[in-house]
């Protein structure tokens, strides 16, 4: 701006001063006299070109964790403020544990009863009355052999004619009543060891188990009064302070992990099928620096929000000052195309007139030529050129707004603005 006004002085200035030099001099040594127009320019090279989208986003962290307690109760004792670093393990704060203490008790008395239960029905009366029911079978068993052994003898002493019929047959019933009453016995003791004895042991197994459930259960609930914190980072937000209530559905607080942050941000389908993952993004944090921040896309979307219809992309961050604060206001901008060797200019160097671009070419006798352009990518500094420059030619980049085709030119690049009003001075 300061530009801008000083060569329109400048200009204003030669023409007073050649209009008071006229006074004394003829037409013909006024028409040798001719203005010049301070400019800068700069010679045309082969550079990288970036075409990008600007956006606006807020820094975000990529973890950033709600400690919500899983019990209910008073807060005992609170460990940690607001802003303090903390790492993943470390007690956050204590819940009054009273009521817990007890269920743990209860549980641990419920567990203690059932297994002895067990003990006493398994390994004592159920085996007691197992061992009695051998017994009978063992005792019917050696009945049922001597009677077996005793017909056995009477039968050979029928056979000889030292024994009557009768004996025979009243033995004969005799084993088969014997025989009878130890195959019941058997059958009941097979019974009771199989069925009896197996169903009665899963179902005081099963209260043993109930019971130990009871106790992990009553022991989870004692250790959930100490909150613990699940990632590393910082205590964002604190809601709580000792002997505040808190409950399984209040968020107590935040913690932030500082080192893994993030910019999300939200692009058109026009955009969406020209980045992806890896493509470069330049982040300006004001509040930290002016100076961008180079980082890649990192994630993008699938679909539009069904809404808005447009694409989440989300790009890493890395902080390792920590200067970087979640919630701080970021200027993003995401590269879309780039072009290694191109003709670039800026881009207020190319004016437009009726829909044709141009620019001013100077040449070796500093004059000034209006120069149709065509042009190809922009961003918010720079143009390409795809046609009208060649590589080596002067372009000028200030002052083009003042210049008309064929107008002389004063090149002022690397001078300040007292050492070209002097130069122009002296000149005239």
């Amino acid at each position: 701006m300061k530009r801008s006004i000083y060569v329109l002085i400048a200009c204003a200035y030669s023409v007073l001063f050649c209009a008071g030099c006229g006074a004394g001099k003829s037409a013909g040594d006024m028409s040798q006299m001719t203005t010049s127009v301070a400019v800068e320019t700069q010679e045309v090279a082969l550079q990288p070109m970036e075409q990008y989208v600007s956006v606006s986003s807020k820094v975000s962290s990529e973890q950033e964790v709600s400690v919500v307690p899983k019990t209910s109760g008073t807060v005992k004792k609170l460990y940690v403020s607001l802003g303090d670093t903390v790492k993943a393990g470390d007690v956050l704060f204590e819940i009054d544990d009273t009521e817990a203490r007890l269920q743990v008790q209860q549980a641990q008395a419920s567990l203690e009863s059932a297994q002895a239960n067990y003990d006493q029905n398994v390994g004592g009366s159920l085996e007691t009355q197992l061992d009695q029911m051998q017994a009978t079978v063992d005792s019917y068993q050696i009945q049922y052999d001597d009677l077996q052994k005793e017909l056995e003898e009477t039968e050979a002493l029928y056979e000889i004619g030292a024994a009557s019929q009768s004996e025979v047959d009243n033995l004969k019933s005799s084993v088969n009543k014997a025989k009878i009453q130890l195959e019941s016995a058997q059958k009941q003791l097979e019974l009771n060891q199989g069925s009896i004895l197996e169903d009665t042991k899963k179902s005081l197994q099963a209260n043993i188990t109930q019971a130990e459930a009871s106790l992990a259960s009553a022991q989870k609930q004692l250790d959930d009064t100490k909150v613990r914190a699940e990632i590393d980072g910082i205590v964002g937000t604190l809601n709580i302070s000792e002997g505040s209530v808190v409950s399984a559905q209040s968020e107590a607080m935040t913690l932030v992990n500082m080192d893994n942050l993030k910019v999300s941000f939200h692009v058109s389908e026009d955009v969406i099928n020209q980045i992806s993952v890896g493509s470069p993004v330049y982040i300006t944090v004001s509040a930290v620096s002016d100076e961008p921040m180079t980082a890649t896309v990192t994630n993008i979307s699938e679909a539009a929000d069904s809404s808005t219809r447009l694409y989440q992309v989300e790009a890493a961050l890395s902080n390792p000052e920590g200067n970087l604060k979640p919630g701080m206001f970021a200027n993003v901008r995401l590269v879309t195309e780039t072009k290694e060797d191109t003709i670039v200019v800026p881009l207020n160097t190319v004016l437009t007139d009726n829909g044709e671009k141009y620019v001013f070419v100077v040449d070796e006798n500093n004059i000034a030529h209006k120069t149709t352009v065509e042009t190809g990518l922009e961003n918010d500094t720079y143009i390409e050129i795809t046609s009208g420059l060649s590589i080596g030619d002067t372009v000028v980049t200030k002052g083009q707004d003042f210049l008309s085709d064929g107008n002389t030119v004063n090149i002022t690049n690397g001078t300040t603005e007292q050492e070209t009003t002097a130069e122009e001075t002296e000149q005239e």
